[in-house]
């Protein structure tokens, strides 16, 4: 987690069973310079060097928000998620992507910036899933049906 400061209020929320790679960074807002202003130099950090407020402090950046990380998201080795995006759940972000924009359910990505390869699974199989929920499940349930999440058996998982 790189540039995460308490001043911004910005969170890191990460949902049940993701799998994080080693080198996996999360770059919080006060890594992105403000857009808004003539110059990307960040003047309201050095409040007192330029006889500025110290309340502005957080006007050299852009705030984009929270990153939220979905359920059962697989981020690959060194990916780079930034501010304000969210991953939906069962996503696959792959080695060393980018990723700028908020990424479907279950969707593959990749890339500098990361852009989708492909959906992991037909409609069909990720609404039924999104509605299963089943990393909200009761352990018990979880270890019951672990032979049908793992060998794709949507059927089995709808007849429960």
């Amino acid at each position: 987690v790189l540039y995460h400061y308490p001043i911004n209020h910005d969170r890191l929320i990460i949902g049940k069973f993701c799998s994080l790679a080693c080198g996996v960074r999360f770059l919080f807002n006060s890594a992105n310079h403000s857009m808004k202003s003539l110059s990307t130099y960040p003047f309201p950090l050095f409040f007192e060097e330029w006889g500025l407020d110290k309340k502005d402090v957080a006007a050299s950046w852009d705030n984009k928000g929270d990153i939220v990380i979905g359920n059962d998201v697989w981020i690959g080795y060194e990916a780079v998620v930034m501010a304000g995006v969210t991953i939906g759940d069962g996503a696959v972000i792959g080695t060393r992507a980018v990723v700028t924009k908020d990424v479907p359910a279950y969707t593959i990505v990749g890339g500098i910036p990361a852009k989708t390869i492909r959906k992991r699974f037909p409609d069909e199989t990720i609404d039924a899933l999104l509605a299963l929920k089943w990393w909200d499940w009761p352990e018990e349930k979880i270890a019951e049906n672990i032979g049908a999440i793992q060998n794709g058996r949507i059927d089995k998982l709808k007849s429960i």
